[in-house]
């Protein structure tokens, strides 16, 4: 993610002190940069209400400005898809759909085809008026995600840019009434609409317990950045980028965010989510309450559908297409478009399986193994209306922004996992040789209480209401206040001692330690729940080592967003005279930090810490944030050699997995209803 607006830029501000770095000023040129980038993402379901953007745009002709494209061929591609017809505003886009997904891609060629800034600010205001508000979301997103000359640019948050796509229908109707009574209000206005979890609803859906994870916020906008991040569609090699260990990556984010699932489910005594079958009933049903735009409903579904063919995807196709992946794993190879044999038993095997399950751009034969991950998305998300019979609007799974608010996404997840965990088994478990490391012992590691609690967590809904003007949404705002599982910061110490002194990596993993009957785990079951909390270098001296870390300097999680308001009070600060930097508007996908733990009980649910100090190569500098959660993006080399999830990443034998450079510490972790008093808890 380095080479993107969410990783380039500066790799831990929060570190600084440690790791100093020098601080860029935003000049001018930047700042109108972020700020017009702003402006394009408001209210996108309406015409541009910024005339400087919008007289840009009227103004553009992008068949008369060929030769500002990279290749004229995408700009030809791109006019005579929009002189055919693109998919109209106003109607619901999904990624997951053919001809949606090639106009995106069109569009989104076009953004990454302008030669320069200027360039790609008038194709984009030309385009934000003419193409559908969704597919311009999305093909611009991963536009400046990739592009070089937009690597420090933040955008909004997409709870803030498609409110209604986070936030329940009832709030939103309710801004829609905020927003009536306010006509002709003349001073600043705020509303709160406060939004609660409907507790009844537990008791008749216990999978609804878990609502405070599945419809974070932030959640489902990691979710969402990592998949613009790495676009399932995109060939690195057609966009002169080269992408470091994607596949493995795509394993290993699906695989954490399963287990840490799974940790929720322990905390409210709810056992293992179940894997997604087709030969049985889905019992899951599935109720999001969320609402288009357009007005029309996210398709709930009921509890025991059964499983039928769809338009597109066939059941049988999928199974095919699941065979194939369990007989290259059997077989050690995979079979490439020329017919060739790529071996997947080295130590790019976990990425080549990685790619061919969730890409078609990455994958070295997509038209023989397809790609399951979204296959399996796309026909759970149609179950309701298979053949399309009804016209239902596109389900909860069809789109990145709303797909981990459903259950049964962690089943497809599961069926995933499956044939991810037969290809580890069959590399068998590590050696003595390959966990230890000769001379190194961790003495001991004491961390303090662990404690979460929920505290309340505003949403802006300006872009959820239409307005007449400008000055009108700056005058009122109106925001969802939500209740959202955070944790009190705590401070870890690891004391190890060395014989020599030596760069290392210090790994921290979380995991079980009992199942849900209380009765203790065995290692190999535990290794498939454990979830990384922490990896970092660190230089070790000859002798004793007290290696202190803080909660909030984690590489796999990122902090809140910020809002759109404040991001913009930056801008016009920098813009009026302001000493601004550009490290204060910087971003990036990670791991949502108020879910680095999972939430626990009232009387402390017993997990286990475990720590690992393992050999390292590289310097020992501040690695990019949330590196562990988002990888390091485009052209650049990730920075750990060891594969993702080691040591728990093979099959475990507990009496011969101990090593002194390892070292296991139980802890309970407790849950108070609120945030008052917490820091003295």
């Amino acid at each position: 993610m380095r080479t993107t607006v969410l990783a380039l830029a500066i790799f831990a501000v929060a570190a600084a002190s440690v790791y100093p770095t020098e601080r860029r000023v935003a000049d001018k040129e930047y700042l109108l940069k972020q700020k017009y980038i702003l402006q394009l993402f408001v209210r996108v379901h309406q015409p541009n209400m910024y005339t400087e953007l919008k007289t840009i745009g009227d103004n553009y002709d992008i068949e008369a400005n060929l030769n500002k494209y990279q290749d004229a061929r995408v700009v030809k591609d791109f006019i005579a898809y929009y002189k055919k017809g693109l998919l109209p505003r106003g109607e619901i886009f999904s990624v997951l759909y053919q001809p949606h997904m090639e106009q995106a891609i069109k569009i989104f060629d076009l953004f990454y085809s302008a030669k320069d800034w200027d360039t790609l600010l008038k194709t984009a205001c030309w385009a934000r008026d003419r193409v559908n508000e969704g597919q311009f979301v999305y093909a611009l997103t991963v536009a400046l995600l990739h592009r070089q000359d937009t690597q420090d640019v933040v955008l909004p948050p997409f709870y803030e840019i498609t409110p209604h796509l986070f936030v329940d229908s009832e709030t939103i109707q309710k801004a829609y009434e905020a927003r009536m009574e306010a006509v002709g209000v003349t001073e600043t206005k705020t509303v709160v609409i406060p939004t609660q979890v409907n507790t009844m609803w537990h008791t008749l859906n216990p999978e609804q317990q878990l609502s405070y994870f599945t419809e974070d916020v932030g959640l489902n906008t990691y979710h969402t950045y990592f998949h613009l991040m790495y676009p399932f569609w995109f060939t690195a090699k057609n966009y002169g980028l080269n992408l470091d260990r994607y596949g493995e990556l795509f394993y290993y984010t699906q695989q954490q965010l399963l287990a840490r699932y799974n940790l929720e489910r322990l905390s409210v005594g709810l056992p293992e989510v179940d894997i997604l079958l087709f030969d049985k009933p889905l019992t899951t049903g599935y109720s999001s309450v969320l609402r288009y735009q357009n007005g029309l409903e996210v398709p709930a579904r009921p509890d025991n559908v059964v499983f039928q063919d769809e338009s597109y995807i066939k059941i049988q196709q999928i199974e095919d297409i699941e065979r194939r992946l369990r007989e290259a794993i059997d077989l050690g190879y995979v079979t490439a478009k020329d017919g060739s044999r790529v071996s997947i038993y080295e130590f790019k095997g976990i990425d080549i399986l990685g790619s061919l399950i969730e890409s078609f751009g990455q994958s070295v034969n997509y038209q023989y193994y397809g790609n399951l991950y979204h296959m399996l998305k796309t026909l759970v998300s149609r179950v309701v209306d298979p053949v399309h019979k009804h016209s239902v609007a596109p389900g909860t799974l069809e789109n990145f922004m709303t797909v981990v608010r459903d259950p049964v996404y962690f089943q497809v997840c599961k069926r995933i996992d499956v044939i991810f965990q037969k290809y580890k088994k069959l590399l068998g478990r590590y050696t003595q040789d390959e966990l230890a490391f000769p001379g190194v012992k961790i003495e001991s590691v004491d961390f303090d209480k662990l404690v979460t609690y929920f505290d309340n967590f505003d949403i802006d809904l300006m872009n959820a209401i239409n307005v007449n003007n400008v000055e009108e949404a700056q005058r009122l705002k109106i925001v969802a206040r939500q209740h959202r599982l955070t944790y009190k910061p705590f401070t870890y110490k690891v004391v190890v001692n060395s014989d020599k002194e030596s760069n290392v990596m210090v790994r921290v993993f979380l995991g079980p330690k009992y199942d849900i009957t209380g009765q203790e785990m065995d290692l190999d079951t535990r290794r498939r729940y454990m979830v990384e909390l922490d990896r970092f270098p660190y230089k070790i001296i000859s002798g004793k080592n007290e290696i202190v870390r803080n909660s909030h300097d984690s590489t796999v999680i990122a902090k809140d967003q910020t809002t759109y308001r404040k991001l913009m009070t930056k801008v016009e600060s920098g813009l009026q005279g302001k000493t601004v930097h550009v490290d204060e508007f910087v971003n990036q996908c990670g791991f949502p930090e108020r879910l680095l733990l999972p939430k626990g009980n009232k009387n402390g649910l017993p997990l286990t810490i475990f720590v690992m100090v393992t050999p390292y190569d590289g310097p020992v500098t501040q690695l990019p944030t949330a590196y562990v959660s988002c990888g390091v993006g485009y052209n650049t080399k990730y920075p750990d050699v060891k594969p993702m999830g080691y040591p728990f990443d093979r099959p475990i034998r507990d009496y011969d997995f101990v090593t002194p450079n390892m070292f296991w510490k139980d802890v309970l972790i407790f849950h108070k209803k609120t945030g008052d008093n917490v820091i003295n808890y």
